[in-house]
């Protein structure tokens, strides 16, 4: 039965651009065919039901952007028993279109590698943080050799004899 509830969703949506602002109202019809309700589905796949009324209403802005959104999108369409793949090429121009409607929001300034400034921001800060952790290990290690916590087989050759 769920092969059946599938069909109406993954049917050629790529090739009927008035197909494309039905899938929501399609994922809905699933569900609701299944007698889920949005507490339910949440519950299930582990995303908030505004989420998933924002998807099935198709509010593109007020849903998460990029892998979590595919993941959204991929999980309700397998608990759905629909075609998770042809849903998300189906909607990647939706998905594709309100990154730079929100761009233009918070400023619009693009890298020149092409990724979004939060990308960035969130990959600098990573590194950020990586080294920070470094400097503290290094530091502890320094230190313990110093104080002559380490054993000497952890110590390089030319440390351990000049200490000794």
């Amino acid at each position: 039965m769920s092969e059946n509830a599938s069909t109406p969703v993954s049917i050629d949506r790529n090739l009927d651009p008035a197909a494309e602002s039905a899938v929501g109202g399609a994922l809905r019809a699933l569900r609701v065919s299944k007698g889920w309700s949005l507490d339910e589905v949440a519950g299930r796949i582990k995303f908030a039901p505004r989420q998933i009324a924002a998807l099935e209403e198709e509010r593109w802005a007020d849903l998460p952007k990029g892998i979590s959104l595919r993941g959204l999108i991929r999980s309700y369409a397998r608990l759905l028993g629909a075609d998770p793949e042809a849903i998300i090429a189906s909607l990647e121009p939706h998905m594709r279109g309100t990154a730079p409607a929100r761009l233009a929001t918070q400023g619009g300034m693009h890298s020149p590698r092409g990724t979004m400034p939060a990308e960035e921001e969130r990959s600098s800060s990573s590194w950020g943080w990586l080294i920070v952790i470094l400097l503290v290990i290094v530091a502890a290690l320094v230190y313990g050799a110093w104080q002559g916590w380490l054993p000497s087989h952890w110590l390089p050759g030319w440390l351990s004899r000049s200490g000794h």
